[in-house]
């Protein structure tokens, strides 16, 4: 069965996600990628101005998905537990449903632009410190955690987080609810009741 050719933007970027994961980013070309967005190379330059540009739209599709996501919530006057679940939740979605995107960024860092890495690191430090602003929160309303350091358990929940990709199988046995579930359940003690 033949494949629909990308004919936007983001199928591109989708097409280039699958060349980069199968060959990595430095052995993939330009010419594997329209292969498999099922469009002629220079179609390809008509979407994009380079490889690394494929790349770096992959962190603004990723950062795009998930801040106004984490905003909303962290607006809401909801209960500080309720809000870090829903945080996990959040993040579960994400990487569940970005699973190659997430994949690629973290093992082809080194490769993207300056601006792309520098948006992606200050995202990153960003998110941590709302984490972290959270927990805080959260111990304040009476969370078991007393006299954790809220910056060290931040880094270290995001790092959790961010590295499903690694060994998370979303089409195996455990949905991203029931990840959801064991992620709070070890978390418990940064949750008041």
């Amino acid at each position: 069965m033949a494949r629909s050719p990308a004919t936007d933007s983001a199928a591109l970027i989708n097409a280039a996600a699958t060349v980069f994961k199968s060959k990595g980013y430095r052995n993939a070309t330009i010419d594997d990628i329209a292969d498999a967005a099922g469009v002629s190379r220079p179609t390809v330059y008509k979407y994009t101005q380079s490889k690394r540009a494929l790349l770096d739209s992959m962190v603004d599709a990723l950062l795009d998905s998930i801040t106004s996501q984490l905003h909303k919530v962290l607006g809401t006057d909801e209960p500080p537990a309720g809000k870090l679940r829903r945080l996990i939740a959040i993040h579960v979605k994400t990487a569940t449903s970005m699973h190659t995107f997430y994949g690629i960024l973290f093992s082809e860092e080194t490769e993207l632009s300056d601006e792309a890495r520098a948006r992606f690191r200050s995202f990153s430090h960003a998110v941590a410190v709302d984490f972290q602003a959270l927990l805080d929160d959260c111990v304040a309303a009476g969370a078991a955690a007393q006299g954790v350091d809220t910056w060290i358990a931040a880094n270290l929940v995001l790092s959790m987080l961010t590295s499903l990709y690694r060994w998370y199988d979303p089409t195996g046995p455990t949905s991203p609810r029931q990840l959801e579930q064991q992620i709070a359940a070890v978390l418990g003690a940064l949750m008041p009741p």
